[in-house]
């Protein structure tokens, strides 16, 4: 029925009994005709004597709803009006849009009685100016049309379980805020009005007239700057995301390092390997590096060392691919080799070996207390979040105040900062354009660090504290390198320099 813009992806499976019923086949009246017979609420009496039907009648009860839903006022950014004759139904969509438009409907192959598809390739995002129009049950054909503010309209193909293909609209809303809080929609996906975009399948009669010309944007800002702005409209993009994320790395920059190292910290809790095949001596010869430690180690004077903070660490600096390009590439275990061709790898390669992992991250199971999800573009980074905290949340990152080839840091007097103890960690993943892993866990503070090298490069790292580690696989190395057991201490790490973290900004302190 509804569902987050995140789930309209290939390979996702829709029960659509709206698409598949038999279709409404009431007709126009002619503009003349239709203008000469009553169509109001106050009316309703002597339409009922027209058509001839019992005032109890299910038929009298639909033709209310529908002159109900006709006279109903706008919402806020909403225009709307009712079509009962073919000409006013063209007439009022020109007067909104334009002349320069197109008229799109569902398609279906062939008739059917399975509800059943599967979202294919080929995704379409037909524009943002919208008139959106629901045909409605009365005695001859009337639509519903209105077009509501931040709303988009994507063309879906689909494939059913008996082989028959269609092509679906679907309409998302980016701005719900104005929708009654009691709507079941937010009842259903367990949101609150305005705080994620929320999507549904247009029913099998529903027609949708989009403008030719796209979406104009006065400003040169990206979509992804746009789907922000839209999300948080007071708050600017950080930094951390702009510049890192939204714009290419000068020069090719590589995306997969030769140490193993850096899988370490990448939040699998629970794999059946958590050493990643490391061998007790080879990890144990590297403890001068920070990786895990207790709580209370977080005090002013505290010495760290932070390989992936010096200049030499190469970073990954991919960007974000748009989200329409993004969910246009296959992304699943199953569909791996046709990734290696796409992207012209061979299976051997050190790059094909670490997006094999990172999928399967993606796709492994959480352990108890946990949420996961990965993000392949900023706009379902930045939408599954919001639906997670709401939209009064900040991201944060590490920070280093110039880029230096120290890799000693002490902790700051200015003493740590505990930011939240509800939080999305996301870390960034190994792959050809940016992909997040991000996940949340029951009882977990994040705290900013103040950091000071031994050259006196100051720095703000984020540290996570898990407080509760009973959930964790028994034979991860934070527990062979701190000598301690699952649950019986709260255990912490610093993030690397491309993780990110959302918080909520009442639990920020």
């Amino acid at each position: 029925m509804f569902f987050f813009q995140e789930d309209l992806h290939p390979g996702k499976r829709v029960n659509l009994p709206l698409l598949a019923k038999t279709r409404d086949l009431t007709t126009f009246l002619p503009q003349q005709v239709a203008r000469s017979i009553p169509f109001s609420y106050n009316e309703f009496p002597q339409i009922l004597n027209l058509f001839s039907l019992d005032p109890e009648s299910m038929e009298a009860n639909d033709m209310e709803q529908t002159i109900n839903v006709c006279e109903r006022e706008g919402l806020r950014g909403e225009e709307i009006f009712c079509a009962t004759s073919f000409e006013s139904f063209v007439d009022s969509s020109v007067s909104k849009l334009g002349k320069n438009i197109q008229l799109l409907a569902n398609e279906l192959a062939k008739e059917t009685n399975n509800p059943v598809f599967t979202i294919g390739r080929g995704i379409q995002n037909m524009g943002e100016e919208e008139l959106v129009c629901h045909k409605m049950s009365y005695p001859y054909a009337v639509f519903s049309c209105h077009s509501i503010d931040s709303t988009v309209v994507y063309k879906v193909p689909l494939v059913g379980m008996d082989g028959t293909k269609a092509k679906a609209l679907v309409i998302c809303h980016k701005d719900t805020s104005a929708w009654s809080p009691n709507h079941p929609v937010f009842e259903i996906l367990k949101v609150k009005p305005g705080t994620v975009p929320i999507c549904h399948f247009a029913v099998r009669d529903t027609l949708a007239w989009l403008a030719l010309c796209g979406v104009s944007h006065a400003s040169a800002d990206l979509p992804a700057e746009v789907h922000w702005k839209s999300v948080f409209p007071h708050t600017p993009m950080p930094k951390a995301l702009k510049h890192r994320l939204l714009q290419p790395a000068a020069g090719n920059k590589p995306w997969v390092v030769t140490r193993k190292e850096d899988s370490i910290n990448d939040g699998d809790y629970g794999n059946a390997d958590p050493s990643m095949g490391f061998g007790r001596g080879s990890i144990i010869s590297r403890t001068n590096i920070t990786m895990y430690f207790f709580e209370n180690d977080l005090y002013p004077g505290k010495k760290v060392k932070l390989e992936y903070f010096s200049k030499a660490k190469a970073r990954n600096e991919v960007p974000f691919l748009s989200r329409r390009v993004a969910e246009s590439i296959p992304f699943s275990s199953d569909e791996f080799p046709g990734i290696l061709k796409l992207f012209s790898l061979k299976p051997e390669s050190r790059e094909a070996k670490a997006m094999n992992r990172t999928i399967a991250m993606c796709e492994r199971r959480v352990i108890e207390g946990e949420d996961m999800y990965c993000a392949t573009s900023l706009e379902s980074l930045v939408d599954l979040s919001v639906r997670k905290f709401g939209n009064d949340i900040q991201v944060l990152s590490s920070e280093v105040e110039k880029e230096t080839e120290n890799q000693d840091f002490s902790v700051a007097n200015e003493g740590t900062i505990l930011m939240g103890e509800k939080d999305i960690v996301c870390h960034k993943m190994k792959y050809p354009y940016a992909v997040f892993l991000c996940h949340s866990l029951d009882k977990t503070a994040v705290y900013r660090v103040p950091l000071v090298g031994k050259h006196g490069t100051k720095a703000n790292a984020l540290a996570v504290c898990h407080r509760d580690t009973s959930a964790w696989n028994p034979n991860h190395i934070a527990f062979l390198l701190l000598k301690v057991k699952p649950g019986s201490v709260p255990i912490c790490h610093f993030l690397m320099r491309e993780s990110l973290v959302w918080v909520p900004n009442r639990f920020a302190h």
